[in-house]
């Protein structure tokens, strides 16, 4: 511990930044077979391709440690399955950041539950319009093509206005939801019909 108190502050930053990446590529690597089982499948079902390589994992536990500032001892099976989810959740969030306005309104409309709408709405749908229109992503017009239109947002800022928007439990439990969310492809992208 002298050998560490005797060197720079801005080299104590870099070995403790170093060891943090060095454990998290650890956890990476230890549990890249369940998060591929468990985070793949749902993604497929809702015609995403992830390929989720050690770095991409990493990367997860990179922003779930920003977030919550705890790296795990051991990986268990609760912490996995926050995980599953925490990936699940900022996935959908992209996702639904990247639909027009009808398609998520198509999109909210096929969950059967009638609560599940509501809080796909309130807490996810609604927030995220906003947001579009605050940032001029969208840009409302009288007509109302603005409704049809997908936002284009590059990755970086799209990961930022995720965390922006949302905090880890929304994040968490959008990924829990959706496990069974009803996802018709077709249906949510079909053009607009105008006639």
């Amino acid at each position: 511990m002298t050998l560490f108190a005797s060197i720079s502050p801005e080299q104590q930053h870099q070995i403790l930044n170093d060891l943090i990446q060095s454990e998290l590529m650890n956890l990476a690597e230890q549990s890249k077979k369940y998060l591929h089982q468990n985070v793949k499948v749902v993604l497929k079902r809702m015609f995403i391709e992830k390929p989720l390589s050690e770095k991409e994992i990493a990367e997860y536990y990179y922003k779930y440690y920003t977030i919550t500032g705890v790296i795990p001892e051991e990986v268990t099976n609760e912490y996995l399955n926050i995980l599953v989810n925490f990936i699940l959740g900022v996935e959908m969030s992209k996702l639904l950041f990247l639909m027009s306005f009808v398609e998520q309104q198509r999109f909210f409309e096929l969950q059967e539950n009638y609560s599940t709408q509501v809080v796909l709405f309130y807490r996810y749908i609604k927030p995220i319009r906003s947001k579009l229109i605050k940032e001029k992503i969208v840009n409302r017009d009288i007509i109302g093509n603005y409704y049809y239109n997908r936002p284009w947002v590059n990755e970086h800022e799209l990961i930022d206005y995720i965390f922006d928007l949302f905090d880890l439990d929304k994040i968490v439990y959008l990924g829990n939801c959706a496990k069974v969310f009803t996802f018709e492809k077709e249906y949510i992208y079909k053009a607009p019909d105008f006639e």
